[in-house]
């Protein structure tokens, strides 16, 4: 299934970010988009602090169908995360319930 996975935290980070933990969660919430869970060859992971003591996350997922970016921010790099995934998870069902139109030109 997930062919690449790609984490990047910024070296100012006050949070300790465990690598086997975010990839876990990472490789859960990737296999809970269901549509499109069998075709992803990357997952990519941006964690960094903003200026109001959270964490941010740019979640991207490349995927043969299509490429998805999700960006959150939280108290922790779990919620960051997990935020970053269901801005996924509802893009493409925003992208599923749009109506087939086929070009006549």
């Amino acid at each position: 299934m997930k062919n690449s996975f790609l984490l990047h935290v910024d070296r100012s980070t006050y949070q300790e970010i465990p690598f086997e933990e975010i990839t876990f969660l990472a490789s859960l919430k990737a296999n809970m988009l269901e549509e499109i869970s069998q075709e992803i060859y990357l997952i990519e992971i941006s964690l960094s602090d903003n200026d109001d003591d959270q964490i941010a996350a740019i979640v991207k997922v490349g995927a043969y169908c299509g490429e998805y970016t999700g960006y959150s921010c939280g108290g922790s790099w779990e919620s960051a995360v997990t935020k970053s995934f269901e801005s996924i998870r509802h893009q493409i069902d925003l992208l599923a319930n749009l109506p087939m139109q086929e070009n006549t030109n």
